[in-house]
């Protein structure tokens, strides 16, 4: 027995994620602020772990989180893999037969960021189709130079470019409405290409056998559910050598071509059928849009809020994750995930490990606040996940065998750990923070 996903699940699996930001809530968290270890328990920052598929490290990446910001709706696009248009590439074509059409590059993105699906290919691609010019209805049709034929599908509008085209994914999106008159010409664009889109347009009719004997051009009709299309041959060597579409036609979801004329025998065409809507009416379904990119930015400290003087080496999207204090899903800008504890004095270094000195509790230090008296830390299996004792524990380094400061209170973290759902997660090399640096996190979710 054989079956398959399609690609229509995979894509309406993104769009509920994608729609789900508006009933969910969804955060991004910082964690691991210590380093990747080897088999011998040696610093190896070069090969991070790689996260399992199970409980254990979903639950060990809340123990390594120390702080996490709000996704909002504009921090997420669609997304799909990107194709720069280089003179002397060859590219594939839409074929809504091919078996393969993801492991082809079929559309492109110019260094305009205009995006163009291929409609017919041949050889290498010589001619840029921005040469033409933006051109929202019908086709860009380069066969006299280079045998290539285009369609116009969107710009990517700067803002958006900005924020979430990258060297391997270009944003994708799909306008709900008109956009107003004053809006981004790349938006008003894409509204006409989507506005003027043609249903079952046939621009495509391929030669699967030649035949043989062919005096003349056969006649070719075009017999399916749709209408208007209409096509002429091409003779070479008594051999249908090409197709040449007179007009694309409408309605088509399914067709044939009849073959009569021409003193000939043997020849097959079929015709290529545009998707549903057509070319241009929804890019998300021509370009099989499902991946996501998430955008956030993380500036110092996001007003005292979280810890920002130290590395993270983990990233995680958390799921209505449950504010502590209100017991209710999170809906603060951003918050510090770390327990901590009020110290009197002292100084400790992030990174470093301190110790209860009546509980040997253990913990890695995130950031002291030597000012309010504060030291977030996070425990791992190294540590163990002891409890610190606000009225016997004195705080001192590991490694110190004497002395230490006061503890005067064990605080719990602002948001409940293991609360929510981390629905993704991964690990990387050390990014450094600081309470003046911003990082711009970008993901890439795939479906």
């Amino acid at each position: 027995m054989s079956a398959i996903i399609t690609n229509k699940f995979r894509l309406d699996a993104t769009e509920r994620f994608v729609d789900s930001m508006s009933n969910d809530t969804y955060y991004l968290g910082l964690g691991r602020p210590h380093a990747w270890l080897d088999a011998n328990g040696l610093a190896d920052e070069n090969n991070p772990d790689v996260p399992a598929e199970n409980d254990y490290t979903t639950n060990t990446a809340w123990e390594n989180m120390y702080a996490m910001k709000k996704i909002e709706g504009n921090d997420v696009i669609y997304a799909t893999p990107r194709n720069l248009w280089v003179s002397g590439t060859s590219y594939g074509e839409y074929d809504d037969r091919d078996v393969n059409i993801e492991g082809k590059e079929y559309y492109v993105i110019t260094d305009n960021n205009n995006v163009y699906i291929c409609l017919q290919s041949a050889g290498t691609s010589t001619r840029n189709p921005d040469l033409t010019g933006v051109q929202t209805s019908g086709i860009i049709d380069n066969t006299s130079y280079d045998g290539y034929m285009w369609k116009y599908l969107y710009t990517v509008p700067v803002d958006t470019g900005s924020k979430f085209l990258t060297q391997s994914f270009i944003p994708v999106q799909y306008l709900t409405a008109q956009p107003d008159p004053g809006a981004d010409t790349a938006l008003l664009n894409q509204w006409a290409v989507q506005d003027s889109a043609v249903d079952g347009a046939i621009y495509n009719i391929k030669v699967s056998a030649v035949g043989t004997g062919y005096t003349s051009a056969p006649t070719l009709v075009v017999k399916g559910d749709g209408t208007g299309c209409t096509a002429t041959a091409t003779v070479s060597g008594g051999n249908i050598s090409g197709v040449t579409i007179v007009n694309a036609g409408s309605g088509y979801t399914k067709a044939t071509i009849e073959i009569t004329g021409g003193s000939g025998s043997g020849g097959v065409v079929r015709p290529v059928i545009g998707p549903k809507g057509g070319f241009g009416a929804d890019p998300r379904q021509e370009l099989r849009t499902h991946y996501i990119a998430i955008n956030k930015v993380f500036n110092g400290s996001e007003n005292g809020d979280i810890p920002s003087v130290n590395d993270f080496r983990q990233i995680a999207l958390v799921k209505n994750p449950v504010d502590a204090s209100t017991t209710n899903v999170a809906a603060t800008n951003a918050y510090n995930v770390t327990k901590s504890l009020v110290v009197s004095g002292g100084a400790f270094a992030a990174d470093a490990e301190v110790i209860g000195t009546d509980t040997g509790s253990k913990a890695i230090v995130v950031e002291h606040d030597s000012v309010n008296g504060i030291v977030y830390y996070v425990q791992n299996e190294d540590t163990g996940f002891g409890v610190f004792n606000a009225d016997n524990d004195l705080l001192r380094l590991s490694s110190a065998t004497t002395g230490g400061q006061d503890i005067t209170s064990v605080v719990a973290p602002k948001i409940n750990h293991y609360s929510g759902d981390i629905v993704f997660l991964e690990n990387r090399t050390p990014v450094s923070r600081g309470a003046d640096q911003i990082e711009t996190i970008r993901l890439v979710i795939a479906f």
